[in-house]
């Protein structure tokens, strides 16, 4: 049996200034889009800063730390979507005005405009996750967001960490080309976040990952297969955030409409 990392090679890398036709075309050839220094790092860690003061007033955080470095607090006990005590802090990180606004950065937006023939819509269910350390369970499984999204096929995820997140920390890995197989049946359960993954052979695929440093971002197809990395450090939690885009005009689901998870 393969390690974590052992099947996992760098993403191939996306020239952040290419036009609009190599933009497509990588899409349509691997599946994903991985820019370095795509946003400034400063409006990715400003985002970061207010989403981790809500953990630490929630006393997630280790109080002789700094809140910027997002150690968890000694003896917490790891959560994730879905338990209440998760769910009342992750409503708040909803309703921050910097975190709404995120995916829609003029420098996101540009590059949405230029895989989407037409006016862009940014789905207006944000997502945020929040991942901790010793909960390796709960790592979201390989899956297809269309089968959580549906609405548009072409409609894009954006998956940015907020902060840098080498790959020990959970980073996003995705299999390349796998938007060439079309839709998949979902029909693994998993204790993972989502709950719902496509069968995958791990001592097999080739993944693509890379560690991530604040600015860096992801976009890929909603047919890509992709998966999250364990959270594998002592002490850290994860902060990150996942946008969607398509068509103003396309089909949407009402979900996509609504709060994630309804929180008001």
């Amino acid at each position: 049996m393969k390690s974590t990392f052992d099947n996992v090679a760098p993403f191939i890398q996306t020239d952040k200034d290419a036009n609009m036709f190599a933009l497509r075309d990588a899409m349509n050839e691997t599946g994903y889009l991985f820019f370095r220094g795509l946003l400034p790092a400063e409006d990715v860690l400003a985002v970061r800063h207010e989403v981790l003061q809500l953990c630490s007033e929630a006393g997630w955080l280790d109080p002789s730390r700094a809140i910027d470095e997002g150690i968890a607090a000694p003896g917490q006990e790891p959560l994730k979507e879905g338990m209440p005590e998760y769910m009342e802090v992750y409503r708040k990180v909803l309703k921050l005005p910097s975190f709404h606004d995120f995916p829609t950065h003029p420098l996101l937006m540009n590059i949405a405009r230029q895989l989407i023939d037409g006016e862009v819509l940014v789905h207006p269910r944000r997502i945020g996750r929040i991942t901790f350390p010793h909960f390796e369970s709960a790592a979201t499984p390989p899956h297809q967001d269309h089968f959580y999204i549906r609405g548009a096929v072409e409609t894009y995820s954006c998956w940015i960490p907020l902060g840098d997140c080498p790959m020990e920390l959970g980073g996003l890995a995705v299999e390349p080309g796998s938007h060439q197989q079309g839709f998949l049946e979902h029909s693994v359960a998993s204790s993972g976040v989502g709950g719902k993954g496509v069968p995958v052979d791990e001592n097999e695929t080739q993944w693509h990952s890379s560690d991530f440093a604040a600015g860096d971002a992801l976009f890929f197809h909603a047919y890509t297969i992709h998966k999250a990395l364990p959270n594998k450090t002592n002490d850290r939690l994860r902060i990150s955030t996942d946008n969607r885009y398509q068509h103003e005009g396309d089909a949407i689901d009402p979900g996509a409409l609504k709060p994630h998870f309804n929180l008001q």
